[in-house]
């Protein structure tokens, strides 16, 4: 499992995840790896009820293409993903309720730091200072600070969460919220031990929207990120929005694997049609 390319936290993280509140752990490193432990067999998994998406929640069964097309998904937000989603017996229907799961919860982070950025460009000159110490900037350096108050692709944001997550089957998804693989060093925090690694553990999230929302901060914070940032704003200065497939050549400090890892990224977003969902915004109506 591969560290970040100094082995060490960006200086702000802790102060980042206290400000969170989403791991009850204080001294942590944010990273990830390309493994996922599965805890039930397919012996045990086939041996139980099939399961159908609205069993989880009434309303998972929306349309995503629909979404895709109107670019807002609705107000639906889960907390856990208590279930063994393997016993959705329908491969393509596990990975649509996957979806149905994370989008809004992707959205509604993505409007959270929409709104974060057009405070910053309404008022560059009066910013908070609370901003500046959660991104991690010095006070004043607005530009730093709008290269990282930014939105991450839902494109990414799902591809990653699929793969780290094994679909929301791994344990550390299922009883830790952790879809995207950050650990924590410190041996007295609360965490889960993985079952064939030493001196970390898994870190666990209060929900979902704890691990996005740590895991997008991790993306617009650390050091190990800093050209992704770049290749975003680069974008942006040329009028166009972000986009999950530029961002994948960015993210090699992000696995072990760092000379597949992308390319993996990018070929769950072909098959699953996932850059449909980039802009994706919560319904107001």
């Amino acid at each position: 499992m591969s560290l970040t390319p100094d082995h060490k936290p960006h200086p702000r993280t802790y102060a980042v995840l206290a400000i969170l509140g989403a791991c009850v752990m204080a001294a942590v490193l944010l990273v990830v790896s390309t493994g996922t432990e599965i805890e039930d067999s397919d012996a045990e998994v086939a041996s139980l009820p099939p399961l159908v998406a609205t069993e989880i929640h009434s309303g998972l069964g929306y349309a995503l293409d629909e979404v895709a097309a109107r670019k807002a998904v609705p107000a639906l937000f889960i907390d856990s993903i208590e279930v063994n989603l393997d016993r959705i017996r329908d491969v393509d229907e596990k990975k649509t309720t996957f979806f149905r799961i994370m989008l809004p919860i992707i959205a509604r982070e993505n409007d959270r730091i929409r709104n974060e950025r057009a405070q910053i460009k309404a008022n560059p000159d009066n910013v908070s200072g609370k901003l500046f110490d959660k991104y991690g900037v010095e006070d004043g350096d607005v530009k730093e600070l709008l290269r990282r108050v930014d939105v991450v692709p839902a494109s990414l944001v799902l591809s990653q969460a699929a793969l780290e997550s094994g679909w929301g089957t791994s344990r550390f998804a299922r009883h830790g919220n952790n879809f995207f693989g950050m650990r924590t060093y410190d041996k007295d925090a609360k965490g889960i031990d993985p079952k064939e690694a030493e001196g970390f553990k898994v870190m666990v999230f209060k929900d979902i929207t704890s691990s996005v929302r740590a895991y997008m901060l991790n993306l617009n914070t650390h050091s190990a990120y800093k050209k992704l940032r770049q290749a975003r704003a680069d974008q942006r200065a040329k009028g166009e929005a972000p986009a999950g497939r530029l961002m994948t050549n960015y993210l090699t400090a992000y696995s072990e694997i760092p000379e597949k890892y992308g390319a993996r990224l990018r070929g769950m977003m072909e098959r699953n049609r996932l850059e449909r969902f980039d802009g994706v915004r919560i319904a107001r109506d």
